[in-house]
């Protein structure tokens, strides 16, 4: 069981998860600023963790963040990953502007910077190093139109539900590697229960996320098999007070097991 592989390459959707919303507008249309830390294990094992800093006001936000194995983990396969997000308004959706990751991997090293038209239609992205179409499905220039970054989706979901809509929206996104629908399902509310002690407890919204992958991405998986119709991640979304709408808690089920990535309400920081 490559516990180790297997969970870090879900990092970025963990940080895609890290989003958040802010249902008050500042009259002066004054930034603010967030940091979220979150904390991924498999078990009782530390898999990893990720951070996120946030400023953001009611027509733009960005976003700087990392990832990288932790525990037992990083013994064995040490990971790192580092992230820069800028997207603008446009209507009700937040529509990426810019996306760049970096990431170092068995000591193999992989970056892309990404930018978009100013209407956003068409994004342009520079790899290193470029697809290996012997491991990965080819993605095309048509793919990279009429999408944005998987964060701006995730922004666009929270502002729905603080507007108090349901968990549901299909977005075409792309991170500079891969291109993908991302989907949201709504399973209502429940309680979640604290079961570290810097976890969240209280009342919270349930999204199922799935993600359909259309280019890009790796031409044998495991990540891909189906679970029965049933999204594989299920985010937890919490209303922490002052128009701060979070996800508070992850959990991912894999073949060979669930992981489970909770905000650290110790280390995490909110703006009033």
């Amino acid at each position: 069981m490559n516990v180790s592989s297997a969970a870090l390459r879900l990092f970025l959707c963990i940080l895609v998860g890290s989003g958040i919303s802010s249902g008050v507008v500042a009259r002066d249309n004054a930034s603010r600023g967030y940091e979220v830390l979150y904390k991924t294990e498999f078990g009782a094992v530390d898999v990893g963790s990720s951070q996120a800093s946030w400023r953001l006001n009611d027509n733009q936000f960005s976003m700087k963040g990392m990832f990288k194995s932790d525990g037992l983990t990083a013994l064995f396969t040490e990971f790192k990953g580092f992230i820069s997000v800028k997207a603008v308004k446009q209507g009700q959706n937040w529509q990426g502007q810019q996306i760049d990751m970096a990431s170092i991997y068995k000591s193999k090293s992989r970056t892309s910077e990404t930018a978009w038209s100013p209407d956003g239609a068409i994004a342009t992205t520079k790899l290193v190093p470029p697809l290996d179409l012997d491991k990965v499905y080819p993605l095309d220039e048509d793919m990279k139109r009429g999408v944005t970054d998987p964060f701006s989706a995730m922004m666009t979901m929270l502002d729905r539900l603080k507007a108090g809509e349901p968990c549901i929206g299909t977005f075409q996104i792309y991170d500079g590697r891969r291109r993908a629908e991302l989907y949201f399902t709504d399973f209502g509310f429940e309680i979640v229960e604290q079961d570290r002690d810097f976890g969240y407890q209280g009342k919270a919204i349930i999204c199922g996320v799935e993600t359909k992958p259309l280019g890009g991405h790796r031409l044998k998986s495991r990540f891909r098999k189906d679970d029965g119709g049933k999204p594989r991640t299920m985010a937890y979304v919490a209303d922490l007070g002052n128009g701060v709408l979070v996800p508070v808690r992850f959990e991912t089920n894999l073949f060979w097991g669930r992981l489970v990535t909770r905000l650290n309400m110790h280390q995490s920081k909110f703006e009033k």
